[in-house]
């Protein structure tokens, strides 16, 4: 099975209908599918939790969020840890890239996977498409 990388900003489409959505919601039922495997940082966590957060100012409510993070964990997405040994080459990526150092946890991750990285993130798109196979969803 195929593994694909996918940013917060991705899954963020499949609770939050935006523009592409339906494009996320394919990639998630790719994965339902067992087509691919998502793949993701363990980082991917806390900014799915920050972004839900900032949504909650649109009124939506506490049990919203426990509904959503139960459907996503329901996905069994593979959260990976930033290793001791990638800090390095993390800093020196983000920095080549005039990323932050989370986006660049992200594309480390594709680089070290082989995979490609799914974003709807345009700024980093463009940043990044040189260095990996990345998909602007």
């Amino acid at each position: 099975m195929k593994n694909v990388v996918v940013d917060t900003s991705v899954a963020m489409k499949w609770f939050f209908p935006e523009s592409s959505f339906k494009k996320a919601l394919e990639l998630k039922n790719k994965h339902l599918k067992k087509e691919i495997s998502i793949c993701s940082r363990d980082l991917f966590l806390y900014e799915f939790t920050s972004a839900f957060k900032n949504y909650s100012s649109q009124k939506i409510e506490e049990k919203d969020f426990s509904i959503a993070i139960s459907a996503l964990m329901s996905l069994k997405i593979k959260f990976l840890p930033l290793k001791f040994q990638e800090i390095d080459g993390l800093f020196k990526l983000s920095r080549k890239l005039d990323i932050s150092i989370y986006d660049g946890s992200f594309v480390l991750l594709a680089q070290s996977l082989k995979a490609p990285l799914y974003t709807s993130d345009r700024k980093l798109f463009i940043k990044a498409k040189n260095s990996i196979e990345i998909i602007l969803i």
